[in-house]
């Protein structure tokens, strides 16, 4: 599990794509042939590597549940595909299906990475029910069609929901790991100043009269309240909520609203699966139907000789598929999450112990950001907080301004992905998400929202190539991929975490229901590409050195 802090962030801004496709490139083959992106993933490796694998995804890396079972040994997970034991899908289940642009036929998926809904109480994870109702695939030539299953939700009682329904039927999100940011949507309060008058001092900006000017109130006076008491059973004790150490009060929690949770007057809080606190505002929950891959990619043989270790110098990931619509579409090497590869985060001085934005530019909200706005203000940190934006005292322009590209990495000009901070391990998106959940990425920063069609830097279905690199952690802590032995055995990965519950147990299947062998094991979750994305291939490149075994 990561350590909840910025990494390190360079001054110098990334330069422009044409610049980094020439560094990708130079990484991955020289300058012959450098059109495309999908051309330089597709680049011939120079000496600079020493190992690398490929892998073209199928229906068979289809994933049915989290026993580790794809497609492949269990055909009954897809159902109406020509000339296989399940040609014909149950009546009464999803059918294969058009996609509309393209035409191809799709088919449908029966798998556990659903969820059964009710108002007011829930989810609880699917079943193999033979209702095939979580999505569909279908081959390509030279990869896979994904198309997925609506996400459902379930009403929720005020404060306690992850999202806002209104009269429409439209979610807004309301939530989010950052108490400054809950705040600027709820109140004018702040509780890490960045727009008062005085931003090093307590005072709060006063209320006036749109028609006169005249004074009516003060902010002070609409703090959020934060006395927020344990939901047992759906009944709301006189238990304060103290600590959000996973196990102390509260497990990580998702689906139910009836534990696992503290509310207040104004928010709730639950556990994230990480152990960080997410508040939440709304009145609705959603829960997705995941289309999960595995595809088992093989190692140098050399790693698996009993006794054997060699130091990992360079790891890189290269994907090639479809820009999706949905920036949580995870990558997951090993089955781990890295919230430490972060992307291209905003430009800013250092003053002392504060942060100033150096250029102007918006908010995701189109509020407009000032240069010399404070992004970390180090007069109102506070150690005991829940959220790391309160102890380290990030204001909301820091998680909201559009000074910012998750999935470009961070590059200055004498680095290269491998010692760069990298983008999200996520499959590229046309969203920033996150804090700033459904606003797309513009091809400039900084340009105020809402944005003109056809500014888009990631279109939806354009091709597109998501280069990670996997040596890319916290600073000052190595990952377990840095060492031949956290590749090959599970014991030497303290980051992804056995069925059993615990990271020291040996190979075998994930919490998440991903096979972990000798080989290199890589899961994809595709959530949200309800009308079909495309999934091409993947290919790991290696440079490492034998350990000289002691003497």
């Amino acid at each position: 599990m990561s350590k909840s802090h910025p990494k390190r962030i360079p001054i110098f801004r990334v330069a422009p794509q044409h610049w980094l496709l020439t560094a990708c490139c130079l990484l991955l083959g020289g300058l012959a042939g450098c059109d495309s992106q999908t051309e330089v993933a597709k680049a011939s490796i120079d000496g600079d590597f020493n190992y690398s694998v490929s892998h073209t995804f199928s229906i068979n890396d289809v994933q049915g549940g989290y026993n580790g079972t794809t497609f492949a040994n269990n055909p009954a997970i897809i159902c109406g595909l020509p000339d296989s034991k399940n040609s014909e899908c149950p009546d009464n289940a999803a059918q294969p299906t058009t996609v509309k642009k393209t035409g191809e036929i799709v088919y449908p998926i029966d798998s556990q990475f659903g969820y059964y809904v009710e108002d007011f109480v829930g989810a609880a994870e699917k079943k193999f029910d033979q209702n095939y109702g979580e999505g569909w695939v279908a081959d390509l030539a030279n990869g896979l069609i994904i198309a997925n299953a609506k996400t459902v939700s379930f009403k929720a009682p005020k404060r306690t929901g992850s999202w806002c329904a209104g009269l429409g039927g439209s979610l807004v999100k309301c939530s989010t790991e950052h108490y400054t940011t809950m705040e600027h949507v709820l109140t004018c309060y702040e509780s890490v100043p960045y727009t008062t008058d005085n931003p090093t001092s307590t005072d709060q900006k006063n209320l006036l009269n749109p028609e006169n000017g005249s004074i009516v109130g003060n902010c002070s006076e609409t703090k959020l309240d934060d006395n927020l008491l344990l939901m047992e059973a759906g009944n709301l004790t006189d238990i304060p909520l103290t600590s959000i150490v996973p196990g102390d009060q509260m497990e990580a929690n998702e689906s139910t609203i009836r534990d696992d949770i503290a509310v207040g007057k104004d928010y709730s809080i639950t556990l994230k699966d990480d152990g960080k606190p997410l508040y939440r505002w709304g009145n609705a929950v959603k829960r997705p139907n995941d289309i999960r891959l595995y595809a088992r990619m093989a190692l140098p043989e050399e790693w698996k000789v009993p006794g054997a270790e060699f130091e990992v110098l360079k790891a890189v990931l290269v994907l090639n598929h479809h820009i999706t619509n949905n920036p949580n579409d995870q990558v997951r090497p090993e089955d781990m999450e890295n919230e430490a590869a972060i992307g291209q985060l905003p430009e800013y001085v250092v003053t002392g112990s504060d942060w100033m934005s150096s250029k102007e530019c918006y908010e995701g909200d189109g509020d407009y950001i000032p240069a010399g706005t404070l992004f970390k203000n180090s007069n109102f940190t506070e150690e005991a907080a829940f959220s790391e934006d309160l102890q380290l005292g990030l204001t909301n322009a820091w998680y909201t301004t559009t000074d910012r590209d998750p999935f470009a990495a961070a590059l200055n000009p004498d680095e290269d992905i491998t010692n760069a901070t990298g983008p999200r391990w996520r499959l590229k998106s046309n969203k920033f998400g996150q804090d700033i959940p459904s606003l797309e990425i513009p091809t400039k920063n900084c340009l105020q929202p809402p944005f003109a069609h056809g500014v888009d830097k990631y279109p939806v279905g354009d091709e597109t190539v998501t280069t990670l690199n996997l040596l890319d952690f916290e600073p000052d802590i190595e990952s377990p991929l840095a060492s031949s032995l956290g590749w090959i055995d599970a014991s030497h990965n303290e980051i992804n975490i056995a069925k059993s519950g615990l990271n020291t147990d040996g190979n075998g299947i994930s919490i998440n229901g991903l096979p972990l062998t000798e080989d290199f094991d890589l899961a994809i979750y595709v959530k949200g590409d309800a009308k079909g994305t495309r999934l091409y291939d993947a290919t790991l490149y290696l440079k490492y050195q034998a350990i000289a075994a002691e003497e």
